[in-house]
């Protein structure tokens, strides 16, 4: 399927109506556990040199969660498309104020400090793309993706480490931050997105399946 249609069908600015149905998001986002979002334990390895001697350790973070999906707004132009009875939406969804909490443990010369990990994320954007078919009464996720994803700042709280622990570990936690947290988050939402369609369009299915029966 050609997946611009600029200039095939019907086409419309729905800015408004987003604007005005938004808040509608949000219900969806509790009731399908994205905010509070649990997020995957992760152990990586790194290495420290506090003197002359370089050590190996590993920070493990664990018990952590995401809050801040409910703070959405639009961002940008909000489209629609009609063509040979489709609709297209795309949406563009701005989140700001994210925070992602860890609880840590670190393993160094045989020392083993524990605390906390709190992550502040200033936005991020959602795209979802999708597709009503009329043809066949079903929606398709036809695109998702999380992008423009902002300033990261990290600070620890509980016990104090020492100096030359502080900025390894904050390092390694933006480290897999980018590696793993965020895209455990895209993929969380991914599938909310998906489960919901699944469950949409089988009870379109059986809508259709109960007109039929009276013909």
């Amino acid at each position: 399927m050609n997946r611009s249609w600029e200039g095939l069908g019907l086409s419309a600015k729905v800015n408004d109506y987003v604007d005005n149905t938004i808040s509608m998001i949000v219900p969806f986002i509790e009731t399908h556990g994205l905010d509070p979002m649990p997020l995957p334990d992760v152990v990586e390895g790194f290495e420290v040199r506090p003197l002359l001697i370089t050590y190996s350790a590993w920070l493990k973070i664990h018990n952590g969660s995401m809050r801040g999906l409910v703070n959405v707004a639009r961002s940008g132009d909000q489209n629609v498309y009609y063509f040979a009875k489709m609709l297209r939406v795309r949406l563009r969804l701005q989140f700001r104020n994210l925070e992602f909490v860890y609880r840590y443990l670190v393993k160094v010369m045989n020392i083993g400090p524990t605390g906390g990990i709190v992550g502040s994320l200033n936005r991020f954007v959602v795209t979802v793309d999708l597709l009503f078919d009329f043809n066949n009464d079903e929606i398709h996720l036809q695109e998702f993706s999380l992008t423009d994803i902002g300033r990261l700042r990290v600070r620890l709280t509980g016990n104090i480490l020492v100096d030359w622990l502080v900025n390894p570990v904050i390092n390694v936690f933006m480290r897999i931050f980018d590696n793993v947290i965020i895209h455990a988050v895209a993929s969380n939402i991914r599938s909310a997105i998906n489960s919901a369609l699944g469950v949409i369009n089988s009870n379109v299915q059986d809508i259709v399946q109960a007109l039929e029966a009276f013909n």
